[in-house]
C-alpha cells in the first residue's frame, strides 16, 4: 500500500491507499485506510511492548537460545573434527600403499578425495551457520537494552523527535503491517523477532456523522429555548463544559444553526405562542398609542420580555388588566381587577 498525505485542520494527515488495481487495470482503488486510526494503535503497541518486563523476558529467552546455540555449535565442531580425522586417516592409508599396486592406490586416492570434499563442505557450513546466529549479549549490552526500555516511551512521544527518526525506530522493531478493511480495520503486525500481533480497530465515522449534533444535546437546546435566548443557551452549554465537534465553544451562530437544522421553534416564536404581543399589537388591542404602551411598561403595568439582545421584545399582558375611560381627548386608563373597590350598599337605601 502506498502513502498519501493531505491537510486537515492545518495538520498533515496520512492515508494508506492500495492502488494495485488502479495502476495495473485502470480500475478503482482497492481500499484506503486512514492513518489517524492505524498510527496511534501501532504507537501504543510499541510502547506496550518496549517495557522493562517484556525485555527481561526477551533477554531470558535470548539466553536460553544462546545456550542451545552453544550446544549445537559444539556438536558441529565435533562433526568438523570427525570429518577432518577421516580425511587425515584416508591420506595416511593412501601414503602407505605400494605404488606398484595401482588398483589399490587409485581406490585409496578416490576415498581420500571424497573425505577431503566432505570435510570442506562441513567447514563451509559451520562458518555460514556461525555468521547467521545472533551474537551473544554481554552484561553491559543487556543493561543498555533495559535502559532503552525505560526511556523508550519518553523518546517516542517527544515532539522534538523528527518523524523520520520514528520511522527508523519502527523499521528496527516491525517487519511489516498488513491492513484489512471491512466492518472493522484489522491490523496484522509482524515484529522483527517473528512474533505477531493482531489489532481490531473501529472505522472512523463519516465527517457528516461527526458534525451531527448528539440527540441529547438537541433535546437540551429545545428545553432551554423555553426560558433562554440563543446567546444565553450558548453560555450555559459552555459553562457545562460542552463543545462542538471541532472542540470549540458554542456561540450564537451555533445555536441558531441547531434550531434551523432540527426545526426548533425560536425563543420569540415560543413567546408569541404563549400569548405575548408586540408593541403594535398591544396598541391596537387597547386602542392606545405605542408611546402609551411603553409608558405602561415603565409603570410596571405590563412586562417586556426580550427573546434576544437585538430583539425589541414582546409584552406580557396580565390577564386581570382592565381599561377605564379617561378624560376626553386622552387615552383610557389601565387598572387591575384586584385594585377595583366596590362601594358597600347602605342598609335601607333600596
Amino acid at each position: 500500500m502506498g502513502v498519501r498525505y493531505s491537510q486537515e485542520n492545518g495538520q498533515t494527515v496520512v492515508t494508506y491507499v492500495c492502488k494495485e488495481n488502479a495502476t495495473r487495470r485502470g480500475g478503482k482503488v482497492c481500499q484506503s485506510v486512514p492513518g489517524k486510526v492505524v498510527d496511534p494503535a501501532i504507537s501504543t503497541l510499541l510502547v506496550e511492548l518496549m517495557t522493562p518486563m517484556t525485555l527481561e523476558v526477551t533477554l531470558a529467552v535470548q539466553s536460553e537460545l544462546e545456550e542451545r546455540a552453544a550446544e549445537t555449535d559444539a556438536l558441529r565442531r565435533k562433526h568438523v573434527e570427525r570429518t577432518r580425522y577421516d580425511a587425515e586417516l584416508a591420506r595416511r592409508r593412501y601414503m602407505k600403499v605400494d605404488p606398484d599396486n595401482r588398483l589399490v592406490a587409485d581406490a585409496l586416492e578416490a576415498e581420500w578425495n571424497e573425505k577431503l570434499r566432505l570435510h570442506a563442505e562441513v567447514v563451509a557450513d559451520y562458518g555460514r551457520r556461525g555468521q547467521e546466529e545472533a551474537a551473544a549479549l554481554d552484561a553491559q549490552m543487556r543493561r543498555h537494552v533495559l535502559e532503552l526500555a525505560e526511556q523508550f516511551p519518553r523518546i517516542w512521544n517527544d515532539p522534538r523527535i523528527d518523524m523520520r527518526e520514528r520511522k527508523r525506530i519502527l523499521r528496527l522493531l516491525v517487519l511489516d503491517v498488513t491492513l484489512v478493511k471491512s466492518d472493522k480495520i484489522t491490523v496484522h503486525v509482524r515484529l522483527s523477532g517473528g512474533a505477531t500481533r493482531t489489532l481490531a480497530l473501529d472505522r472512523p465515522l463519516p465527517i457528516a456523522q461527526i458534525r451531527k449534533f448528539k440527540p441529547e444535546l438537541v433535546v437540551e437546546v429545545d428545553r432551554l429555548l423555553d426560558r433562554h435566548c440563543d446567546r444565553e443557551i450558548a453560555d450555559i452549554l459552555n459553562k457545562r463544559g460542552l463543545r462542538t465537534w471541532e472542540g470549540k465553544p458554542f456561540n450564537l451562530k451555533k445555536i441558531d444553526f441547531i434550531r434551523g437544522a432540527y426545526s426548533l421553534l425560536s425563543r420569540r416564536q415560543r413567546l408569541l405562542d404563549r400569548g405575548m404581543l408586540t408593541t403594535a399589537k398591544v396598541a391596537k388591542r387597547f386602542g392606545i398609542t405605542e408611546t402609551t404602551v411603553h409608558a405602561w411598561g415603565r409603570q410596571g403595568l405590563i412586562t417586556k420580555i426580550h427573546s434576544d439582545n437585538l430583539d425589541r421584545g414582546l409584552w406580557d399582558i396580565p390577564p386581570d388588566l382592565m381599561i377605564t375611560k379617561g378624560r376626553p381627548g386622552r387615552n383610557p386608563l389601565p387598572v387591575r381587577r384586584s385594585s377595583i373597590t366596590v362601594p358597600l350598599i347602605k342598609q335601607g337605601a333600596i
